[in-house]
């Protein structure tokens, strides 16, 4: 690993694989959305409604599939942010840790669609991916700033 060339940053060719994750993520968001404007019109939930109202049986699954892809929304960027950042120092283990977190999203929301407790096998499958993501940051970090 070297940390400086002429002022410039050097990028790895493996960097291409965190950069084909982030387009991947793309998919899944488009999957994700797909799946609430399905859902908004088998439930009949008009817009501007984020949510359903009301606590029916209808209500409550369209709200899971909705709250599936609000909650992937609120990690996408941050996730994203850190892929990117370690991507710089471990492109493959980025990339890698990267796509189980999408993996995981889509999982979590088919799950989610069913049921509150459906959504725990892809939320865990999303944090084997974006749990090792943070804590590799402050290694990353220490490894730019000399310190490791």
């Amino acid at each position: 690993y070297q940390r400086r060339v002429h002022g410039q940053m050097e990028i790895a060719s493996d960097f291409g694989y965190v950069v084909i994750v982030v387009g991947l993520s793309w998919f899944m968001n488009f999957y994700l959305t797909f799946r609430v404007i399905q859902a908004r019109k088998k439930y009949n939930i008009k817009y501007p409604a984020l949510y359903a109202s009301d606590a029916t049986k209808e209500g409550i699954a369209f709200n899971c599939t909705q709250r599936a892809h609000q909650n992937t929304l609120e990690a996408w960027g941050p996730t994203t942010l850190l892929m990117v950042l370690n991507g710089f120092v471990f492109p493959r283990t980025a990339a890698t840790l990267g796509l189980v977190w999408v993996i995981g999203r889509v999982i979590y929301a088919i799950g989610y669609a069913k049921g509150p407790s459906g959504r725990m096998a892809g939320g865990l499958i999303s944090h084997v991916g974006d749990f090792p993501l943070i804590l590799l940051t402050f290694y990353t970090g220490a490894l730019i700033a000399g310190l490791a």
